[in-house]
């Protein structure tokens, strides 16, 4: 298929039309180049701000970084990245036994037998009025359940039986029971004894 061959006058009028197009770019181009100028003069009278300080220093001489993105060239030391996985078990100092946690165990120690919670009240309310004469029966009473959930679960010094026979269980040293199953050894279970309620 042939190209059309353009007249002179086509040609004309695109010359014109391209040439009115050229003024109108370079009319622009002057415009933003008179807008630029008056910015860089109105900026070079403006107040700089000054910089806010990247870190603070606290009261008690601590550098704390504040909040945000670092600027470039912000040197920021990034902590150690930690493997998959769940985080390790936060591990705890054993702590000593306090007066609570010896009057328990003093109590099944001297009787030499597994005791209920009704009998250890007995003992820590009548301990509680020598020792903590302010303390009501029912602070007594949480404290000796606090307790007994410690000496039992965190600090595995007590071991426990459910004789079946009454509510809750019998506390007892954690030798009279088996470490794998924690079921009272059949040497102790003369300890074991129950009354009539």
């Amino acid at each position: 298929m042939a190209k059309k061959r353009l007249s002179e006058k086509d040609i004309d009028q695109l010359l014109g039309h391209y040439r009115s197009e050229r003024r109108r770019l370079i009319f622009q181009l002057e415009t933003v180049r008179t807008a630029i100028l008056g910015l860089k003069k109105t900026k070079s009278t403006l107040p700089v701000a000054k910089k806010a300080p990247s870190t603070i220093t606290l009261p008690d001489g601590t550098v704390k970084r504040r909040p945000g993105r670092p600027r470039k060239g912000e040197v920021v030391i990034k902590k150690a990245k930690r493997g998959p996985g769940r985080p390790p078990k936060r591990v705890r100092k054993p702590r000593e036994l306090n007066k609570w946690d010896l009057m328990v165990m003093n109590a099944i120690k001297t009787s030499d037998r597994l005791l209920p919670k009704e009998e250890l009240l007995k003992q820590a309310k009548a301990w509680a009025t020598k020792q903590e004469p302010r303390m009501k029966a029912a602070e007594v009473e949480a404290f000796l359940t606090r307790t007994l959930q410690k000496l039992s679960g965190r600090k595995d010094l007590l071991g426990t039986h459910h004789s079946g026979l009454r509510r809750g269980y019998h506390y007892g040293l954690k030798d009279w029971f088996f470490n794998s199953s924690g079921k009272l050894r059949k040497q102790h279970l003369d300890k074991l004894v129950l009354t009539n309620d």
